[in-house]
């Protein structure tokens, strides 16, 4: 192929920028230059359209990042995955019930975050996990709402499944995870309430307290 103008040409002026020399001799460097700082200056425009033009494309524009795949958080010896949440509100009592809402109702939490995570085990039994953080106004208030939950028949914090508009169908029930695997701690005024349910298979109470106390380090994740 027979390389063309574009392809061999170097940048070229426009036409109106080369007067013809003047029968008297060439032209007065003033002139030359002010012809030369305009054709410079139509240069510039363009190199600074074309950075324009690629900076405001969805893949450059600053402090926005492509959409990722969810990443697994590794607490232990358990990876999980967020699948709904964090959910966060100041009215703790409004999301408890039983014995742990009376409590809330005269102990005001300061903030309660929610999440459901999800995880499977070594067999392939998948497991889904409510974490709870509850913010109290007291190192005091806070052991209070631990000891509380952690006994029988008191309610709890009500989980994001129940509470949260959950529509997944590959989901255990609330009953189930209300039922299954609890664990919790104590950080500061925070306490943290985690409770878990296999998907489509037999609740086994021990694996899902195994998985429920590895969850607690998902606390503030």
């Amino acid at each position: 192929m027979t390389a063309g103008p574009s392809d061999t040409s170097p940048f070229q002026l426009p036409p109106e920028f080369y007067d013809p020399e003047p029968s008297g001799g060439p032209q007065p460097p003033d002139r030359r230059n002010k012809l030369l700082l305009q054709g410079l200056g139509l240069v510039g425009v363009a190199v600074l359209s074309g950075l324009l033009f690629w900076a405001v494309q969805p893949s450059h524009v600053a402090g926005v990042a492509e959409a990722q795949a969810p990443q697994g958080v590794v607490a232990g010896k358990y990876t999980f995955v967020r699948v709904a949440g964090p959910a966060t509100d100041a009215n703790c009592a409004q999301h408890a019930f039983g014995k742990t809402q009376t409590f809330l109702q005269t102990h005001p939490c300061q903030q309660l975050v929610r999440s459901l995570y999800r995880t499977t085990t070594k067999d392939g039994t998948v497991a889904v996990v409510s974490v709870v953080d509850v913010k109290m106004p007291s190192a005091d208030a806070t052991q209070q709402l631990r000891t509380l939950t952690s006994q029988d028949n008191t309610g709890n914090i009500t989980d994001l499944l129940k509470d949260g508009g959950v529509t997944a169908t590959d989901m255990p029930t609330t009953d189930q995870l209300q039922d299954g695997g609890y664990a919790s701690t104590t950080n500061g005024d925070v306490t943290t309430i985690t409770l878990s349910a296999c998907v489509g298979a037999h609740q086994d109470k021990a694996a899902l307290k195994d998985i429920s106390t590895d969850a607690l380090g998902l606390t503030g994740k």
